[in-house]
């Protein structure tokens, strides 16, 4: 339990640094960066970034100039191309994977149970961040599929009830996952 509980910022602040970068390369302007939620303990902006760590540090967030609006601005999330806001919405995702690859990786020939649940944590929560749920990452270029394939009502339906049911069965493996590890770990070592 400890491990997750100094893993989880990092891997939150890794994740969405991931978005801020890509989003920042795609020419998307990043209004706020933050790791946590609530009432910031930290916060300084930098260019026309507010960046901040919050003491709620179950979550975090990369808010995106004119991510759920209509505006002229070039500089907005909605006038950039299909592609560019896939790339920004799998940028974190794509961290967490990388990170928790290159940590599962060492884990085993330095023999760090620490390192190998800082991986698998990674990886969990990286492709949990898959799924087309809303606050999650999947749900741009998914319920965008969705739509292209059904229809804008039926697909957002169909993809809603995909994602209730993939989430709850994710997160149930997540939370069943606990005891496997440590008897996973035993046996490799």
């Amino acid at each position: 339990m400890k491990i997750f509980l100094w893993a989880l910022p990092i891997i939150i602040m890794t994740h969405e640094l991931g978005h801020l970068l890509v989003a920042k390369w795609c020419g998307c302007g990043v209004d706020k960066f933050s790791v946590g939620f609530g009432k910031p303990a930290l916060k300084k902006k930098f260019g026309d970034t507010i960046y901040q760590i919050t003491p709620w540090l179950l979550g975090g967030y990369c808010a995106l100039r004119g991510e759920t609006q209509n505006t002229k601005d070039p500089k907005a999330f909605s006038n950039l191309s299909y592609g560019k806001k896939v790339a920004i919405s799998l940028a974190g995702v794509a961290v967490n994977v990388i990170i928790g690859s290159i940590a599962l990786y060492l884990a085993i020939p330095l023999e760090s149970f620490t390192l190998w649940v800082f991986g698998y944590y990674n990886l969990a929560i990286g492709l949990c961040n898959l799924l087309p749920f809303p606050a999650l990452d999947g749900s741009y270029p998914i319920l965008m599929l969705g739509e292209k394939i059904f229809g804008k009502e039926k697909g957002i339906a169909i993809m809603n009830k995909l994602v209730t049911w993939g989430f709850i069965i994710v997160m149930a493996l997540n939370i069943l996952s606990i005891p496997l590890l440590v008897i996973y770990w035993n046996q490799i070592l």
